[in-house]
C-alpha cells in the first residue's frame, strides 16, 4: 500500500507545472532576481504570474556580468573600511549595499539586460523617488508645450540632486498632464517627493526627453499558455517634442554632463547624455551611449544595527563614481 501511495505522489508531483521563463536566446532563466523582475512586468500587463504552465519569452540576454560587478563592490567596501566602516561592518555592507542595473535598446526599446543584487525579495526595491528629478520633468513640460521657451542653459546643473525647495516641490497641472503621457496618473500633487516611479518608467522618461519620441520599454516578447499565445508584445511610438525642443533638451543635457560629470570625462567617452537623481540613501544614474540607455541604481545605506536603527552611508561621490564603473563594466 505504501508503495502504491509513493507512486501516486510521484504522479501528482510530475503533473504539477511551473511557469518557465526564457532569455532571448531561449535559455531558461534560473536567477530568482530576474524572474522577480519579469513577474513585476507581468503585473503591469495584468497577467497573473501565479497562473502556472505559462512560457514567458523575454528580451533579456543571458550574459552574466556578475564577476565584473562584484569586483566593483569589493573596491567600494575596501574604500569604505578606510573611511567610516569597521571590520565588523563587513557583513552589514554585504547585506545592505545593493545595485540594480537595467539596459534598454534606444531603437527598439527592448530591455536587453537586467542585474540585481537584491537577493531577498523582502528588501527589494522596485522604484525610484522622483523628487530630485523634478527639474528634468519640468524641462520636458516647458518644451513639450512651447518649443520657444527660453530656459537658462544651467537649469539642470544649477541645483543639488538632494536639494529641497519648499517653493518648487508641488506638481502643477501642466506637469501632471505631461506625466500622464507616461501613464503616470493619480500622482500626489502636493510634492514630487511623495511619488515614486518604476525604474523602467524612469528610463522611459529619460529616453523620451533624450530622443523626442515616446515609446515604452518592454521586457516580455510573448507569453504562451499550453503553447497558445496569451500575450504578444506590440507597441507604438509618438513624437512628444518638436525638433527644436528636442535639440534644446540635448543641449541642456550636454551642459549638465560637462559641468556635473566633467571630472569623469575620460570614463564617459562616447557617452551622449546622463542624469543623476535620488534620495539621501539611494541614487539612480541613467546614461545614454547612443545605442543603449543604462540605468544604474545603488542603495548606499548600510544598516549596522537594525534594532537601534543605526545606519552608515557610503559617501555620495563614491557611489557616483561607482555608477560609472558599473556602466563601463556592462557596456555593449
Amino acid at each position: 500500500m505504501k508503495i502504491l501511495w509513493f507512486f501516486i505522489l510521484l504522479l501528482i508531483i510530475s503533473c504539477q507545472k511551473e511557469n518557465v521563463y526564457y532569455y532571448s536566446d531561449n535559455r531558461p532563466i534560473k536567477d530568482s532576481t530576474v524572474i522577480r523582475f519579469v513577474e513585476r512586468e507581468m503585473q503591469t500587463l495584468k497577467i497573473d504570474s501565479k497562473e502556472k504552465n505559462l512560457k514567458i519569452f523575454t528580451t533579456l540576454d543571458s550574459i552574466s556580468y556578475k564577476n565584473n560587478l562584484d569586483s566593483i563592490r569589493a573596491k567600494i567596501l575596501e574604500k569604505a573600511l578606510s573611511y567610516n566602516l569597521k571590520q565588523e561592518d563587513k557583513k552589514a555592507f554585504n547585506d545592505w549595499f545593493r545595485e540594480k542595473i537595467i539596459v534598454v535598446d534606444n531603437k527598439t526599446r527592448k530591455t536587453i539586460h537586467f542585474y540585481s543584487s537584491f537577493k531577498n525579495a523582502k528588501f527589494d526595491r522596485y522604484d525610484a523617488n522622483i523628487g530630485s528629478l523634478r527639474k528634468f520633468i519640468r524641462l520636458g513640460t516647458f518644451l513639450a508645450e512651447n518649443s520657444a521657451s527660453e530656459i537658462p542653459q544651467n537649469y539642470l546643473f544649477n541645483y543639488g540632486y538632494q536639494t529641497v525647495s519648499s517653493n518648487s516641490l508641488t506638481i502643477n497641472e501642466k506637469e501632471a498632464k505631461f506625466l500622464s503621457q507616461f501613464n503616470l496618473k493619480n500622482l500626489k500633487k502636493e510634492g514630487y517627493f511623495y511619488n515614486n516611479i518604476s525604474f523602467l518608467k524612469a528610463a522611459e522618461i529619460f529616453q523620451t526627453l533624450n530622443s523626442g519620441t515616446l515609446r515604452e520599454p518592454f521586457v516580455i516578447n510573448k507569453i504562451l499558455d499550453k503553447n497558445k499565445p496569451v500575450y504578444v508584445q506590440h507597441s507604438g511610438s509618438r513624437k512628444i517634442f518638436s525638433e527644436e525642443s528636442a535639440e534644446k533638451i540635448k543641449k541642456h543635457l550636454q551642459y549638465y554632463k560637462e559641468h556635473s560629470f566633467g571630472i569623469f570625462k575620460n570614463e564617459l567617452k562616447d557617452t551622449q547624455s546622463l542624469i543623476l537623481f535620488g534620495t539621501n540613501l539611494d541614487q539612480c544614474l541613467i546614461l545614454d551611449d547612443g545605442k543603449f540607455t543604462y540605468l544604474i541604481y545603488n542603495f548606499r545605506g548600510i544598516v549596522t544595527d537594525i534594532q537601534k536603527k543605526k545606519v552608515k552611508e557610503i559617501p555620495f561621490q563614491w557611489v557616483k563614481k561607482s555608477g560609472i564603473l558599473y556602466y563601463n563594466a556592462i557596456r555593449k
